[in-house]
């Protein structure tokens, strides 16, 4: 079986735009591997996480470009040692390296918790890696086939203005069902992609019915470019680029995104960035935390209410929720939203009693 995954594994890494089909398959039925650094085990000892939590220290690799952690992923135990050996890794003073296997399906819920989780790598060697995007790792970590071909997006801007005399590139993509000729944009100053990316599209109108794509992680690199170039028709660079990392569900990269932007002065903004990533990510005492430090900052902000109040009410804590609603009231009274949520929660007032 092992044999058969890493077979696959290289023939991914070969082919970025090949059918994966076959190796999401064999991922759901194939035990693997994460690295970690922790204390040294007792001789004879074994340790097995099923749950992430504070003490589960995994090794992931941070996206200089935008901030997203990514976990490696190993198909066997001798993966992790060369990965260690060939980056020449040396552990913290009274740590040690150690690798964790998981059963089948396992790896995919637990590093979700990681936090800027953008993805997994699974690394076979230097020259053989693939990656698995977060709604790839969503998918398999409900036991679901990700969706196998292009991810193709729609432009989350009201519109792209590119100046005249900007250079751009077009090429050809391979076709897919319902595009049979497919364009492919690129400007080469906004920085390079790899053939990996092409599997993750966005949709650029050129106007007259015509249309071309470009991987989501040049787009983001074409709105860095163009700030750079001073256009920026509406003066919120920051909030274009968040929008379209959600819509994208780059998450781990919008996570770094929102933390970078609270310590320069944009907390709040920030915060709201953060709430609606740990609601879609299923971080929802992550969130529920948050909203209870939002609220007592800036209690005016009506979505920190409504977001903490969903979180509360996932995670089960109806008396909780029913305080906080009645506070969030007292604030916005008369707001639908509210009153909605709080419906089942705030006891009606008792009827008042009949005069004898």
């Amino acid at each position: 079986m092992v044999e058969n995954l890493e077979h696959l594994l290289r023939r991914a890494a070969r082919d970025p735009r090949a059918s994966r089909a076959a190796l999401y398959k064999e991922l759901l039925r194939s035990e693997t591997y994460l690295l970690t650094v922790d204390a040294p085990l007792m001789t004879g000892e074994t340790k097995r996480v099923t749950r992430a939590d504070a003490s589960f220290p995994v090794w992931a690799d941070k996206d200089a470009e935008l901030g997203g952690v990514w976990v490696p992923v190993f198909p066997a135990r001798d993966r992790v040692r060369e990965f260690v050996a060939a980056r020449a890794l040396t552990a913290p003073k009274g740590k040690e390296f150690l690798w964790m296997g998981h059963m089948p399906g396992q790896v995919f819920a637990l590093v979700r918790g990681v936090r800027r989780f953008a993805g997994l790598k699974l690394y076979l060697d230097r020259d053989s890696t693939v990656e698995v995007s977060w709604p790839e790792a969503r998918a398999l970590a409900e036991g679901r086939m990700p969706a196998d071909g292009p991810v193709c997006r729609e432009l989350p801007l009201d519109r792209l203005v590119i100046p005249a005399g900007a250079r751009l590139s077009f090429g050809k993509l391979k076709p897919w069902e319902g595009e049979e000729k497919p364009v492919l944009l690129t400007m080469p100053e906004a920085g390079k992609f790899r053939p990996e990316d092409l599997r993750r599209l966005v949709r650029l109108p050129l106007g007259e019915g015509r249309h071309a794509w470009t991987p989501c992680r040049h787009f983001l690199q074409i709105l860095h470019r163009l700030k750079t170039l001073g256009v920026d028709e509406t003066g919120r660079f920051f909030e274009g680029l968040l929008t379209s990392q959600l819509s994208f569900e780059m998450y781990g990269e919008a996570e770094a995104l929102c933390e970078w932007l609270a310590v320069r002065g944009h907390e709040a903004y920030a915060w709201l960035g953060l709430t609606a990533i740990y609601g879609r990510t299923g971080r929802l005492e992550d969130c529920a935390v948050l909203c209870r430090r939002a609220t007592a900052k800036y209690p005016g902000e009506r979505s920190f209410h409504v977001n903490g109040l969903r979180a509360l009410l996932a995670l089960g804590r109806r008396d909780e929720a029913g305080r906080r609603v009645e506070a969030a009231l007292r604030l916005f009274p008369g707001d639908a939203t509210l009153a909605e949520i709080g419906k089942d929660l705030v006891p009606a007032p008792a009827p008042a009693s009949a005069t004898p």
